[in-house]
């Protein structure tokens, strides 16, 4: 996992929490799981944070924000509305989903994701809607796409579409798959020619 913070201490304590999370799952890890890991005292890690659930809410902030810059650079791109798409897809789904999605405890850490950090779940979705909105405002002003609703319910139908696949229990290997199905049949709808 990349370096989710220019302090090594903080990235030491996420990247031990992350591999205790997903090797233990969130209710099993505990703080000295997460000090050990990032080769501390459990009083020193006191001092970065105070309980596992606020480590838990830094690392589904580190997703969002990452997730938000990997679909920005996507959207960005030029080519074929369905390339386009598979390629913001896969900076969504990105490093920290195959992770989670690959660990026996992938759903456990889903569920407590949405309870424990869902303010921070609802901000990171609706900046991620909007990059997606923002897309195919500019693709349909440049003539290379075709919009039957307003760019904000689309978006808002992709962003639905992701989650659903994401939900549904499958491994990662099989979600990509999905993923690149899905964004060449939207891409398809949404050609122009």
């Amino acid at each position: 996992m990349k370096d989710l913070s220019p302090d090594p201490k903080l990235n030491a304590i996420l990247d031990a929490a992350w591999h205790a999370f997903a090797t233990y799952g969130f209710r099993k890890t505990s703080m000295d799981d997460i000090a050990r890991g990032a080769a501390m005292s459990r009083p020193a890690l006191y001092l970065h944070y105070p309980n596992k659930e606020a480590i838990f809410r830094s690392l589904v902030q580190f997703y969002y924000d990452t997730a938000s810059e990997g679909v920005e650079a996507a959207l960005q791109s030029s080519g074929m509305p369905g390339d386009v798409l598979a390629a913001a897809f896969e900076a969504q789904t990105g490093e920290v989903v195959e992770m989670m999605l690959n660990s026996p405890h992938g759903h456990e850490l889903l569920d407590t994701g949405a309870a424990a950090a869902s303010d921070i779940k609802e901000a990171g979705e609706t900046r991620l809607r909007g990059l997606y909105a923002d897309w195919l405002v500019r693709e349909a002003a440049a003539g290379h796409i075709r919009l039957f609703a307003p760019a904000s319910d689309v978006a808002a139908t992709i962003s639905s579409a992701l989650k659903g696949l994401k939900d549904s229990g499958m491994d990662y290997t099989t979600l990509s798959a999905r993923l690149a199905v899905l964004a060449q049949i939207l891409g398809a709808g949404l050609r122009t020619a």
